[in-house]
């Protein structure tokens, strides 16, 4: 199951806070479902859950006789909430006034949500509806297919009213009200009650800043690795010209003991070389040491080609 499959299975779960908030859920799945087509009232829906409780909210609040349409075996999820006796239609249509007009003014009807708790069913009706979510693994994304212009942007105000920002854009001819930020997402599944999979996307946002953070550590670390070899291969090749050319005996002892130290052990660090001295000279005493060996082989190869 997927990750915005299990946000709907927590939602329909969700408990409710006041008895508006029935009402509250159904119209939000009504209005942002665009459930009345022609001569009957039509839910579909991907979510088993998301029909389930849209059948039992038209029960319980209207008694209404209604048929739900699993998919058929072997093919794509898809189900359907029909009602179409023609009186249980009507009553359906006036008890939640959803007339045309109220999808061409995209008019959210605030009667049917007077109190906090029943604005967040309201809006939890409509993330069921039209509501879904990316994977978290690949990217933050939550968005809501709105039925038309007016309705996505009186979403997005609503919204905004509760402090959850969110843009209007389209999409392939369909109005989408969405957010990627992940702390937005978050506080939107929060609100609407999608608190155990708030929770779920907070500990993989967790995962994979960690997993990134170590990936940077590792990277960081192979570069240094990278340029500490490189450094020491220059150095090794530098010291080899000078004991070709003018051998050992010509520089003083100290660097004499470098040059061997460097030759015996080419992957050496810094740090590793003053341990092979028995620590007679510091970090930095060393690295003066090698800068000076390769300092020596540059001048020797400019005066031999002169």
């Amino acid at each position: 199951m997927s990750f915005s499959a299990d946000v709907k299975k927590e939602l329909a779960a969700a408990k409710n806070g006041c008895s508006f908030c029935l009402g509250a859920t159904l119209y939000g799945m009504l209005l942002y479902g665009k459930c009345v087509q022609g001569n009957k009232i039509l839910f579909s829906t991907e979510s088993d859950d998301a029909a389930e409780l849209f059948a039992t909210r038209v029960i319980e609040m209207t008694g209404a006789i209604l048929t739900i349409h699993e998919p058929e075996s072997g093919k794509r999820p898809f189900y359907m909430v029909t009602v179409e006796d023609s009186r249980d239609v009507s009553r359906l249509i006036d008890q939640f006034e959803l007339h045309d007009i109220a999808w061409d003014k995209g008019t959210l009807n605030r009667r049917f949500f007077p109190n906090p708790c029943c604005m967040e069913a309201f809006l939890r009706g409509v993330y069921l509806a039209c509501g879904s979510m990316s994977d978290p693994q690949k990217e933050y994304h939550l968005e809501f297919r709105a039925p038309n212009e007016a309705l996505a942007q009186a979403l997005c105000a609503l919204l905004l009213e509760n402090n959850l920002h969110f843009k209007v854009t389209s999409r392939a001819g369909q109005m989408i009200v969405y957010a990627k930020e992940s702390a937005q997402i978050e506080d939107t599944l929060t609100r609407i009650g999608a608190v155990h999979s708030t929770m779920s996307l907070m500990n993989l946002k967790i995962e994979k800043e960690m997993r990134n953070q170590v990936n940077r550590v590792t990277n960081c670390e192979t570069a240094n690795i990278e340029k500490t070899v490189n450094a020491a291969f220059a150095q090794v090749q530098k010291i080899k010209y000078i004991k070709d050319t003018v051998g050992f005996d010509s520089l003083p002892i100290p660097l004499q003991e470098a040059a061997l130290l460097r030759l015996a052990n080419p992957d050496a660090t810094l740090s590793e070389l003053c341990c092979l001295s028995g620590r007679t000279v510091s970090r930095s005493g060393m690295n003066h040491r090698l800068s000076r060996l390769s300092k020596i082989a540059d001048e020797l190869r400019e005066s031999f080609e002169e």
